[in-house]
């Protein structure tokens, strides 16, 4: 049972996200961070009955995230546009992997905006991977997925463990020579460095930019388990623009019109199991999200979030490092373009949402 002082701490730290009432400790005990033990407290809401976990020492209040981030304003979150991109760079144009999202982290390191980038979603082990240059961001293209540490700490919202564990033994390493760190990551890791008090955990550094990746799961368009996906619906899923479950089966429609109804088994198949213990598809709580929306590997479609995104894409764009499409075939295909890529995404969220509903 939690002490005393532990109750009083976490009535007064912690309101419930979803209704504003007082939560209710519930339950204390200690996970192994680092070689930490982190104190964890569980609590309860006992008006809407929501259930949250969180660790005072090191993490703070879902209630500020909220504030600050308003992940509910919207199926994608807050957001300032949404625009599809491709990169100058001819280099990272002929590279497998996210060409728009290296690009843009090269650019931070090349301007000083950021020491260091941490690939957060490039490792499950407790060793991170970190770019110091742009050969380094090369070399980590491969996404290796697997069963991280996660815990979810309210909402739908998993602090990734794993991606804790992994800045600690950077930070340990490195000793303060690369304190600003750009993070690139999927929404549990983007939320957990969002949500981490670096002063306390990390000493000296301090979070500079966050970069998210839209978390598919295993069936991004232009991979594997987009195509697929491809042959279960029988047409591109870069189509789709409404999604809606019907008792067991998924009825996809595409921008055609084009209805198919899919097994929610066949579709679950396809997106990794830690990808479905989370609600957040589009990277809420990141500067930018990216990430491919066809299966044309040279764009990719950008979710500016805040006013720090906006700057640094738009400093990218005027600089000749990215290129809007609009620039290259016109502002109405470009705006055709965007509002079809919002469709898709919207689509996807109602994809991983309905999915992890069912899961959990």
């Amino acid at each position: 049972m939690p002490s005393s002082a532990a109750v009083s701490r976490a009535k007064g730290e912690n309101a419930c996200v979803a209704c504003g009432s007082t939560v209710e400790p519930t339950e204390e005990y200690g996970l192994d961070i680092a070689g930490r033990e982190v104190t964890f407290v569980a609590t309860r809401c006992p008006s809407c009955a929501n259930e949250y976990v969180n660790a005072p020492e090191i993490l703070r209040p879902d209630k500020e995230l909220m504030e600050a981030y308003r992940p509910s304003a919207s199926a994608l979150g807050s957001f300032r546009r949404v625009l599809t991109l491709t990169s100058r760079d001819r280099e990272f144009r002929h590279r497998v992997g996210d060409k728009v999202a290296g690009t843009l982290l090269w650019y931070l390191l090349e301007e000083d905006m950021a020491d260091v980038v941490f690939l957060a979603h490039l490792s499950v082990t407790e060793e991170p991977v970190m770019a110091f240059k742009k050969k380094d961001l090369f070399e980590a293209w491969q996404i290796r997925m697997g069963a991280g540490r996660a815990i979810t700490t309210g909402g739908g919202l998993r602090a990734n463990l794993a991606t804790l564990t992994q800045l600690k033994t950077f930070v340990e390493t490195d000793r303060g020579l690369h304190p600003r760190i750009a993070v690139m990551g999927r929404p549990c890791q983007v939320y957990t460095m969002r949500k981490l008090l670096w002063e306390r955990f990390a000493s000296g550094y301090e979070l500079a930019f966050a970069l998210g990746t839209f978390c598919y799961g295993n069936f991004a368009p232009a991979g594997w388990g987009g195509k697929k996906l491809t042959e279960l619906l029988g047409f591109d899923p870069s189509e789709i623009r409404q999604v809606r479950f019907l008792g067991d089966e998924m009825e996809f429609v595409s921008g055609r019109g084009v209805t198919r109804k899919v097994p929610q088994g066949n579709i679950a198949g396809l997106v990794n199991a830690n990808c479905l213990q989370c609600y957040d598809f589009s990277v809420k709580f990141s500067d930018i999200s990216v990430g491919h929306i066809g299966g044309e590997e040279l764009f990719e479609a950008a979710v500016v979030r805040t006013e720090l995104g906006d700057q640094v894409l738009e400093q990218a764009i005027n600089d000749g490092f990215l290129a809007p499409a609009a620039q290259l075939y016109g502002k109405a295909d470009a705006e055709d373009d965007e509002k079809r890529s919002l469709a898709f995404l919207n689509a996807m969220v109602d994809v991983k949402k309905g999915l992890t509903q069912k899961v959990r």
